[in-house]
């Protein structure tokens, strides 16, 4: 391999993502979910807890975020102002199949705190792919 420096294995990420890409939304979604999983565990996981409404306001008020109650209970939003993903800001993935795992991170995060509850959460803004935010919609389902 060429190189020692990190940015030497983008050419992996490439060909990682390009088969990614090629596999079924259900495959897809348990590969980040492991991906997730893995990231939560850095340290993310401390910022969730408590009341549903309480835990988004809390959001809002962590650097880099914005968070909002769309319909109290119910629906939020949570937008990264920046991309906060060292594949990408380290320069190894530069795909927006990488915010899958954002979703899923949030979607383990609702599941994982609030297990009685079922929530769809949904990828409406990537930074990658050109949008000005992040923008993740959660609704509770059940």
């Amino acid at each position: 391999m060429a190189g020692s420096d990190a940015t030497s294995l983008g050419f992996w990420f490439t060909g990682f993502f390009q088969g990614v890409n090629t596999i079924a939304a259900p495959q897809r979604d348990r590969v980040f979910t492991a991906c997730a999983r893995s990231c939560l565990a850095q340290g993310s996981m401390r910022l969730y807890g408590g009341d549903l409404d309480a835990f988004f306001c809390a959001l809002d008020k962590v650097d880099g975020l914005a968070a909002t109650v769309v319909e109290p209970g119910r629906a939020w939003t949570v937008s990264f102002l920046t991309c906060t993903c060292p594949l990408h800001t380290q320069g190894h993935v530069n795909t927006p199949a990488l915010c899958a795992c954002s979703r899923q991170g949030m979607s383990l995060v609702m599941h994982e705190l609030w297990a009685a509850e079922r929530f769809e959460v949904t990828l409406k803004g990537s930074i990658i792919a050109g949008d000005a935010r992040c923008v993740l919609a959660i609704e509770r389902v059940s």
